[in-house]
């Protein structure tokens, strides 16, 4: 019968390890598969214009009715222009009002200014008229004739005449025909083949009710005669269909022998809408990246040291499992940078200073991961499991730990992908892929890792793999031995109670006082925004691109009295330059900065032009985000009140978050500190790790609530959680700020905005999540009347749980006493994890109400 048992639990283990070879086979090949794609990175990438710079071209308005351009069409062309070209694939493109009449489009790597024009300059404007509506008979006779479209040709320095292969379409004037449906009537565009055998690619729309009754109406009197429908684009013929019947369902093809190019073009053009006012070239010039390459460069390598200073650190802390997590971090940084290729390749994505943003905070969420993962495997082996039965419970109530503050951090990315425009969408997405890749790495590579190397080599080796202390400390948790101090097992966190939440109400009182002075700090002295958000003046240099750099020209700004000018350098028909935006609203005063930095390097006072411009970041811009913003934070909500089944918790992690943001932002205020797009991406950020961190804790609460039968106060059991995971906790904090607080004293000046926030976001996320969200939902919690019973019985204080207590071992002279004193001792302690007991039988609580004696409890029936 042993024999058949032994034989059985051989063949699951052998299946199980078969499994985890497989699952790494399978982590292999889809690392291969990644660096085939990312390498190398440079090129394989997307970069952002703040990266790597790109075109830079000012459209001009021009009235198309002839009255003076509004603002208000400025603007609704700005957001338009931005549409189509965030639908080109540039999501990370600077557009901004220039002047009252102007528009500064700014894409990054692109160097083609014609195609860049042929898009987002279109006015965009679709007519359908009928041709006997016409009032130009020789347009009208060569549109019968089929004469709209044709073959372009360009002539040669020699004078010969070639095909330019393009389409020259006829042009016809505006009140020249009678209007049918305009653009104003499509619902729906989508490109096709023209035919199914020919090379040629049409323009598919739907028609709204409106449209597809003219149409219908229109086609019904033409099908007779066999009448044409010419469908006219921006003043341009671009076919006239011959009605054959009448067409009723509002599907109406666009052809004129576009090639896929042309017909996605137009396809982008008619989505967006129609310009109010149409534009001509008026500039071009390539630019190079706001950050500055030192920058850039300087901040590449700062935060290489910093992760080598968080692996170094791992190393220390956890020995040989700190090898396993420098193992999991570069499984889950190639299969990043994997995925970020496969949509450059696409032109799905565009690396941008709050992509980098959302890369830093996955990276800092693939180390928290698998330091939850260790701790709660160390843990389970000082709970008393082998390690290799640790391997396996430890190890996935890790991952699931790591999945629910994963899983809600995603339900923020995703609402500030598909809600929010401009950077923030960018670093929705980037934030919402690293979670990805880091459920992937968890799944294929952490667990099978650890599973595979637990029966044999880390439980013949504990030393090497950190797990030895674990295991001398096992006997003690368990009663086996008895414990005369706390010094008979080493680590503090894990014998001693933290009273923290003694202190709730001095916590809670802080943060209140806090907000409060944020708030009048605010109103009293203001939020300095940046450029993008209020706009400025723009100082374009036509020399010194080889004298200086961006860093040094930034530096003299500064002291011209410029200190946020955002520094771009040109180049335009060869001279190189430079292009300088300040917050500066006076074109003076700009002008008098730029003589004097113009002064410093020598160059000619009129090598350069100021102008006004508006915000990058428009009223519709900081609308879509703050709607984002708020519907993540309730979706948040919703999204732990089921995950734990307590709307408490998920208002009490809002409520942290949201502090964490004020405070940053009172910190802003009071040092003088730019709001500029990097700090909205470090606030984000800041989002992200609160949101881990809070659920981290709530996840350990919530697995300590599962007992039927707790044996003490909510409030001594919810501390108790706080300290169980306070190493973690930590530890996943330090591990996410060294490489931020590198960037900040060594990184480029324009990274510090960015690393300033995070440092201090980071600090009150860990904060934030022990002083105000545990207190908050505990005292919350508190009230309800199952609660209040256990104060009842155990008194208002909060139980402080030490191991080796001296008074519960006052007993322990000998055998059997000692195991009976020990188990007493522990009776006081919250309720055990499943499938482990969380606390020692060593432990008791020091400060709990003690039990009350055997005599009262007897008469109490009676008296009910």
């Amino acid at each position: 019968m042993a024999k058949a048992q032994n034989a059985k639990a051989k063949k699951k283990g052998g299946n199980a390890n078969r499994r985890n070879v497989w699952l790494l086979v399978l982590t292999t090949v889809l690392v291969l598969g990644s660096i085939f794609m990312f390498t190398p990175p440079q090129d394989k990438i997307n970069q952002g214009l703040d990266i790597q710079g790109g075109l830079s071209v000012v459209l001009s308005a021009k009235s198309t009715d002839g009255d003076a351009v509004t603002s208000e069409d400025m603007e609704k062309s700005r957001a338009i222009i931005e549409q189509r070209v965030n639908a080109l694939g540039a999501s990370e493109a600077v557009v901004q009002l220039q002047g009252s009449d102007q528009i500064l489009v700014q894409i990054p790597g692109l160097s083609d200014t014609e195609t860049a024009l042929s898009t987002i300059g279109k006015t965009g404007k679709l007519e359908f008229a009928r041709l006997d509506s016409f009032t130009d008979e020789d347009v009208k006779t060569k549109i019968e004739n089929g004469q709209y479209g044709s073959s372009g040709t360009i002539t040669d320095d020699f004078g010969n005449t070639l095909p330019s292969g393009k389409t020259e379409h006829l042009t016809v004037e505006e009140g020249t025909y009678t209007p049918l449906i305009t653009g104003s009537n499509i619902t729906k565009v989508d490109i096709g083949r023209a035919s199914e055998t020919g090379t040629d690619y049409s323009v598919n729309i739907s028609l709204d009710s409106e449209g597809t009754k003219a149409f219908a109406d229109a086609t019904k009197d033409l099908a007779s005669t066999k009448g044409k429908i010419v469908i006219i684009l921006d003043g341009e013929v671009q076919s006239a269909p011959a009605v054959q019947s009448e067409i009723t369902g509002g599907q109406v093809s666009i052809t004129g022998g576009y090639d896929k190019e042309a017909a996605s073009s137009m396809e982008t053009v008619l989505e967006s809408g129609s310009l109010p006012v149409s534009f001509e070239y008026a500039q071009s010039q390539v630019v190079g990246p706001t950050l500055g390459q030192d920058a850039l460069t300087s901040g590449v390598l700062v935060a290489a040291i910093g992760l080598a200073l968080v692996m170094l650190y791992l190393l220390v802390f956890y020995q040989g499992l700190g090898l396993i997590t420098a193992a999991a971090m570069a499984v889950f940084a190639v299969l990043y940078l994997g995925i970020l290729a496969l949509l450059s390749h696409f032109g799905l994505f565009s690396l941008s200073m709050a992509g980098i943003a959302g890369v830093v905070l996955t990276i800092g969420m693939a180390a928290d991961s698998s330091i939850l993962t260790l701790e709660r495997f160390r843990e389970e082996i000082r709970m008393g499991r082998s390690v290799r039965a640790a391997s396996v419970t430890g190890v996935r109530h890790g991952i699931l730990t790591s999945i629910d503050a994963d899983l809600v951090t995603m339900v923020s990315a995703l609402t500030l992908f598909f809600l929010a425009s401009a950077s923030v969408k960018g670093f929705g997405l980037t934030l919402a892929l690293g979670i990805i890749c880091d459920i992937v790495m968890m799944l294929l590579f952490k667990a099978p890792i650890i599973r595979l190397l637990a029966p044999k080599c880390i439980a013949k080796h504990p030393g090497f793999w950190g797990v030895k202390d674990c295991k001398e400390a096992a006997p003690y948790f368990q009663g086996e031995k008895p414990a005369s101090s706390r010094h008979d097992v080493r680590g503090r966190f894990i014998k001693l109670d933290i009273n923290l939440l003694g202190y709730r109400k001095v916590f809670l009182s802080i943060a209140a006082v806090a907000i409060v002075l944020v708030v009048a700090l605010v109103g009293v002295r203001g939020v300095n925004f940046g450029i993008e958000f209020v706009g400025g003046t723009s100082v374009t240099f036509h020399q010194g691109g080889n004298d200086a750099t961006t860093e040094q020209v930034r530096s003299a700004f500064a002291d011209a009295g410029e200190p946020d000018a955002v520094v771009q350098t040109t180049d335009s028909d060869g001279q190189a330059g430079f292009l300088v935006r300040t917050t500066d609203t006076s074109a003076e005063s700009a002008a008098a900065a730029a003589n004097k930095v113009a002064d410093q390097f020598g160059w000619d006072a009129e090598s350069f032009e100021v102008t006004t411009i508006g915000p990058d970041w428009g009223a519709s811009v900081i609308q879509s985000s703050c709607i984002a913003f708020f519907v993540s934070l309730l979706l948040i909500i919703a999204y732990i009140s089921v995950r734990f089944r307590d709307p408490k918790m998920g208002v009490s992690a809002v409520i942290a978050l949201l502090h964490d943001l004020v405070i940053v932002l009172g910190v802003y205020v009071l040092v003088g500190r730019e709001v500029t797009p990097n700090t909205i991406a470090a606030l984000l950020t800041i989002l992200g790790y609160s949101l881990y961190d809070t659920v981290v804790v709530f996840h350990r609460i919530n697995d300590n609530m599962q007992s039927d039968d707790i044996k003490c106060t909510f409030m001594t059991m919810a501390n108790h959680s706080i300290n169980q995971v306070l190493v973690r906790t930590v530890n996943t904090t330090l591990t996410s700020l060294i490489p931020v607080l590198a960037m900040l004293l060594f990184g480029g000046e324009t990274l510090k905005d960015f690393a300033f926030a995070m440092v201090i976001g980071l600090v009150c996320g860990s904060y934030s999540s022990i002083a105000v969200a545990s207190p908050l939902y505990a005292m919350w919690k508190t009230r309800e009347p199952r609660y209040q019973k256990l104060v009842k019985k155990f008194g208002p204080e909060v139980g402080r749980f030490e191991f080796g207590n001296p008074n519960a071992m006052a007993a322990a002279l000998s055998g059997k006493k000692a195991v009976k004193a020990t188990a007493a001792a522990a009776s006081a302690a919250p309720a055990p994890e499943k499938p482990q007991a969380e606390e020692p039988h060593g432990a008791t609580a020091a400060k709990a109400a003690p039990k009350p004696p055997k005599a009262k409890r007897k008469k109490r029936p009676e008296k009910k």
